[in-house]
């Protein structure tokens, strides 16, 4: 009856620190979760979107670096614009760095509204930018992604000499 008696309680002990376990592992992880979300901000949910979207763009996701990002922010009210731009470069089918492409970006985020999404990520086409440059014109993705997103004061617009 003795051995019983401390086999059931080490049982009894081992399932309530099992349960513990499992209920408390999700409890972290949803709160961690909702600290990060809470600390980064629009900003950085927007970083998140717009690095998923390229990632998904990419032929070798692993391979992916962002290069000389920035953050425009333009604010009417309660709403909140917010742009990401930089280049974004990734292996090719050989295995090597292409040198880079510029991407753009656009969310909303509105605190009243309790209201975020991304709207836009758009990837320079190279074809279409050097055919633009042999014309001496800008690219469509320059022209209405890159000069209506990304600049602010201290980045100003492309130009056909760009």
């Amino acid at each position: 009856m003795m051995a019983f008696r401390i086999v059931y309680g080490v049982f009894m002990k081992a399932v309530k620190w099992i349960l513990v376990v499992i209920v408390l592992i999700p409890v972290v992880i949803m709160v961690s979760f909702f600290i990060r979300n809470k600390a980064v901000g629009p900003e950085g949910w927007a970083r998140d979107d717009v690095e998923k979207v390229l990632r998904a763009q990419m032929k070798d996701p692993d391979s992916m670096v962002i290069r000389s990002s920035y953050v425009v922010t333009r604010v009417s009210g309660a709403q909140t614009e917010i742009s990401i731009c930089g280049v974004v470069d990734g292996r090719n089918a050989f295995g090597g760095y292409a040198g880079g492409m510029k991407f753009a970006s656009k969310s909303v985020s509105n605190k009243e509204l309790g209201y975020f999404k991304t709207d836009t990520v758009k990837l320079e086409n190279l074809a279409d930018t050097a055919e633009a440059r042999s014309v001496r014109m800008l690219s469509g993705f320059e022209e209405f992604y890159w000069n209506q997103f990304c600049v602010d004061a201290s980045h100003p617009a492309l130009t056909v000499g760009d």
